[in-house]
């Protein structure tokens, strides 16, 4: 029971496209915003480098604000 996956059938006919703020496009790509993790508060105790993965417009390259949040 514990590996069983729940399946749910989701009409995307009605979800609302994501469009891009700047050019209203709705193809979007990932991207990566790397963050520098400082020692001081790092888990290991090392500088790390942090990969945050998002979406940049396909035309335009812009990110969404609500990407961002």
């Amino acid at each position: 029971m514990e590996n069983e996956q729940q399946q749910m059938n989701i009409d995307l006919k009605s979800a609302e496209d994501v469009l891009c703020e700047k050019c209203e496009n709705t193809s979007f790509v990932p991207s990566f915003l790397i963050k520098k993790l400082s020692a001081l508060v790092s888990p290991t105790g090392h500088e790390m480098l942090v990969p945050i993965q998002l979406f940049r417009c396909s035309s335009c390259e812009h990110v969404n604000e609500s990407f961002l949040e």
